[in-house]
């Protein structure tokens, strides 16, 4: 008699914990994004890279988490206008996805263009999986994909 009361104790606490274990995972859950413009704290870019403009070029994101909340996002070989006068950027939430703009202030009409390295620190992310697209000099996407952020993150996308 004692056996089956103990067999039947443990039984109670093991679903108990599958029950508690299963009602935790439900809550770690995250909300769904909501639409925001987010700060774009720093804007870095190269020089033209006048020696690429001949040959086939291979573009990449690196993403590194700066601290809890920042994000280092460098797009390696961003096509820009050749003489973009000032690089702008912008970041912002929208239907769920990360969106990056690079865009350039043109002082006047160039008819060439140039690859650039560019480069932004991206404030206010929380640590979530986001799907990322990532605008070069317009409304053409140069790069989409997803990734796991976190304090910890330093990640190399190859675009192409």
């Amino acid at each position: 008699m004692k056996i089956k009361k103990v067999k039947q104790a443990y039984m109670f606490f093991v679903s108990l914990g599958l029950v508690l274990i299963g009602f935790a995972c439900e809550k770690n859950d995250l909300p769904p994004l909501d639409d925001r413009v987010l700060s774009v704290l720093e804007i870095q870019a190269s020089d033209c890279k006048e020696n690429l403009k001949s040959i086939t070029v291979e573009q990449s994101v690196k993403l590194k988490a700066v601290n809890s909340t920042q994000l280092q996002l460098e797009f390696i070989n961003g096509s820009l206008n050749c003489c973009p006068g000032e690089i702008q950027s912008s970041a912002y939430i929208e239907d769920q996805i990360l969106r990056v703009n690079f865009h350039e202030e043109i002082p006047g009409i160039c008819n060439c263009t140039c690859y650039y390295d560019l480069g932004c620190l991206i404030d206010s992310l929380e640590n979530r999986r986001y799907t990322m697209e990532i605008y070069v000099g317009g409304d053409k996407l140069d790069a989409s994909f997803s990734f796991e952020y976190s304090k910890n993150l330093e990640q190399t996308i190859k675009i192409n």
